[in-house]
């Protein structure tokens, strides 16, 4: 199968909350690179990426917290693509 960078997952594993626009932009940039990876990575990454909205104050939220600690779960089991099995 196909694996994820081990190197870009640590780089996500290994970041603090973020903290400004920039920390959050690095951050989903990072997740968009892994995004094949992460199933669910729209539905789950919603409060970071509201944070992106120029109408939005910056407020990182325990939602966004939850989120985040949700990646860096994901990404600490070495996520791989597998070719289906047929039935």
């Amino acid at each position: 199968g196909i694996e994820a960078n081990p190197d870009k997952c640590q780089a996500i594993i290994d970041m603090r909350s973020p903290s400004n626009l920039k920390e959050v932009q690095k951050l989903v940039g990072r997740l968009t690179a892994l995004s094949r990876f992460l199933p669910c990575m729209v539905e789950t990454s919603k409060p970071i990426l509201g944070l992106l909205k120029k109408a939005n104050r910056f407020q990182w939220t325990a939602e966004c917290e939850a989120s985040f600690q949700h990646f860096k779960e994901r990404l600490s089991t070495s996520p791989v693509l597998a070719k289906p099995t047929p039935v």
